[in-house]
């Protein structure tokens, strides 16, 4: 009887075993791929600007755009801003399952100035809106002090750094708005954010095919047309005394090449 009994209950401790590790083989699949699947985006995220520029503008591999925007303490963007790109973005690309926003605040480094690879470190550590399913994801990051390439005469309020990822030069862009002769913050965000926008859509000849030759032979990857948008200019500080006058717009040769290559 006891034998028995023994045998029983061994006999249902090995089937409890048994579907244990099928629950836990089938449990760590699923995780690891779940994990391939992230690994894959997060290198996905780390190619040169202009490359993701047809997933960006047409609908065939991705049809919603997740944008993060995470900003250094004391350096968030404009709720106008948010708007106005928002707003700006939307009729250019093909995504009809609309867009969908994630901001937030990350501490302050502290730094007076930051190199390409401290940004990019800054970006690694902290963004979470990467290619999902049939999502695509995309990255801005506003920092609290000045890019250490800038010189007397150039200076950066931003730059798109990779395929989806822009950096806005926080302290430089509040510096130099909302006094007397200079344009409003929201201005001078909006215009430099769509100049940057429009580089990782694949402007200027940058990963979105040119119409008609429009690139400027002596400042490249930029419109030859100085009222354009994509005018080399909106990415420095030369562009002050002109933002207030209206931000710059896209020129029909700049929204021909984002047509030609899946925008709207």
């Amino acid at each position: 009887m006891q034998n028995k009994l023994f045998e029983k209950y061994y006999i249902h401790f090995i089937r409890s075993i048994f579907l244990l590790g099928l629950i836990f083989f089938a449990t760590s699949c699923f995780k690891d791929s779940e994990v391939d699947e992230r690994l894959e985006s997060i290198k996905a995220a780390k190619r040169s600007p202009g490359v993701s520029a047809n997933e960006i503008l047409s609908s065939s591999k991705f049809q919603s755009l997740e944008l993060e925007i995470q900003y250094m303490e004391g350096y968030p963007l404009s709720e106008t801003t948010i708007t106005k790109i928002t707003d700006w973005i939307t009729p250019l690309i093909n995504k009809p399952l609309g867009i969908t926003l994630k901001i937030s605040s990350i501490p302050t480094v502290g730094q007076d100035d930051y190199s390409l690879t401290e940004i990019r470190e800054i970006e690694d550590n902290n963004r979470t809106a990467y290619n999902t399913g049939d999502k695509l994801g995309m990255y801005i990051l506003v920092l609290d002090g000045y890019f250490d390439q800038d010189s007397d005469t150039e200076a950066s309020l931003g730059f798109a750094h990779r395929n989806t990822s822009i950096a806005l030069l926080g302290k430089r862009l509040k510096e130099n708005s909302g006094s007397f002769g200079r344009p409003s913050k929201s201005n001078l965000e909006t215009t430099v954010l769509e100049h940057e926008l429009g580089h990782l859509m694949g402007l200027v000849n940058l990963g979105s095919g040119m119409v008609s030759d429009h690139e400027d032979g002596e400042n490249l990857k930029h419109c030859d047309n100085e009222d354009c948008l994509m005018y080399w200019e909106v990415e420095t500080r030369s562009i002050f005394s002109s933002v207030d006058n209206g931000i710059p717009t896209l020129d029909e040769n700049c929204l021909n090449d984002l047509k030609a290559n899946g925008g709207k």
